[in-house]
């Protein structure tokens, strides 16, 4: 009992003297800054430079777009890798192009953006947090301290990034879509399922597919050329190679993802950075699993297809493959992203004959990281 009084004593001490200097105060941080927009930047376009705390050394700008039965989506991001260089186009367009739930014993088989009007949620401020801000009432705006972005011994560099997410009421489900761009000019896509069970089969096991159509524009478009990379390494040699080799023989068409390959899809363009090398970016999947279903579209994991402004439904991506060339032009490449959802008792439970709690929030989604964008490492001194 005594070491118990002295060990209550001592916590509340220390706890009392960390609040004094303001250590435990969930509140004494100061959040990375905004960057003030100019007075003639249109509403639906936002610009955040990094540092957030100055001097600038890198900067996105970024336009989005939101509506009934689409969600949120990009329609346009330019990526400023230093003060004196100027804007260049990384993406035309990127979205979840449909979201695909097919439950494990056959029906229903949704697609929640194709199939249905579904809005955004209004946003809260307890979604906004101590550091976000609401746009157009349905839209959170962040800027993110993300962790470290490298370390040399006693040097070290904190990562930021721009977000923008916004959470689309699908029935029963919550689906966050959250679009964020890096200060060392990677973009992160992702798609978070959360909220309740399908009422009926809140027990059965399903996926949430999220469909991405992501219009690649690197440096403008029209000179754009798609590749495939991979890891080649077996168990009965100690060497390994890494090929790049053009997607498909350089026609429309589809890709698998192998683990043990590390595969990627690259976007390169025809510009060059110092060092006489393509500047390109690298489409690394987020996932756990590999999705395959009856339909067409989800036998592959990526696909690849020449611009078309009609061809933007993901479910008939297999239809819009017909042999036209993806070196030095307008690509569009398309991914599954999956998640698979067998559910829990922390997902929910049975109380009687009600259901009770909510699905945790499970991510998914696709990186593109730039490859010799830069001349040298981003933020280095």
């Amino acid at each position: 009992m005594k070491k118990l009084l002295m060990q209550t004593s001592y916590k509340m001490i220390v706890g009392l003297l960390l609040i004094l200097i303001g250590a435990t105060d969930a509140f004494s941080h100061s959040c990375p800054k905004f960057t003030t927009p100019s007075a003639n930047t249109p509403g639906n376009i936002v610009i955040q430079e990094f540092p957030p705390e100055g001097p600038m050394q890198t900067a996105w700008k970024v336009r989005f777009g939101h509506a009934i039965g689409k969600g949120l989506y990009i329609t346009g991001a330019w990526f400023k890798k230093a003060p004196s260089e100027p804007w260049m186009r990384v993406l035309w367009d990127a979205r979840v192009a449909d979201i695909f739930v097919p439950y494990h014993t056959g029906t229903p088989r949704f697609y929640d953006l194709t199939n249905f009007d579904f809005d955004l949620v209004n946003a809260t401020s307890e979604d906004a947090g101590h550091c976000g801000c609401i746009i157009d009432n349905k839209i959170i705006q962040e800027v993110r301290t993300r962790g470290l972005l490298w370390k040399d011994d006693k040097e070290v560099r904190y990562g930021h990034d721009l977000v923008l997410w916004a959470t689309l009421d699908s029935a029963n489900y919550n689906y966050v879509m959250k679009y964020s761009f890096q200060d060392d000019g990677t973009i992160a896509l992702r798609l978070g399922a959360t909220s309740r069970n399908f009422p009926g089969a809140e027990e059965e096991a399903h996926m949430h597919d999220a469909l991405w159509r992501i219009d690649m524009d690197l440096n403008g478009f029209g000179s754009d050329s798609a590749f495939e990379a991979a890891h080649n390494e077996t168990i009965t040699s100690p060497s390994a190679t890494d090929t790049l080799i053009p997607f498909n023989r350089g026609v429309e068409g589809s890709m698998n993802w192998k683990a043990s390959k590390f595969s990627e899809v690259h976007v390169q363009d025809k510009k060059k950075n110092n060092y006489n090398r393509n500047i390109s970016y690298e489409f690394r999947p987020i996932r756990g699993g590999k999705a395959r279903h009856k339909e067409p579209f989800a036998h592959a994991d990526f696909w690849v297809t020449r611009y078309r402004n009609s061809e933007k439904t993901y479910k008939e991506v297999d239809t819009y493959v017909n042999g036209e060339s993806v070196m030095n032009t307008d690509v569009v490449v398309w991914h599954i992203s999956p998640l698979h959802h067998d559910p829990r008792n922390e997902d929910g439970f049975f109380d009687g004959p009600n259901w009770r709690g909510v699905a945790l929030l499970m991510w998914g989604g696709i990186d593109l990281r730039p490859r010799n964008l830069f001349d040298k490492t981003p933020l280095f001194p």
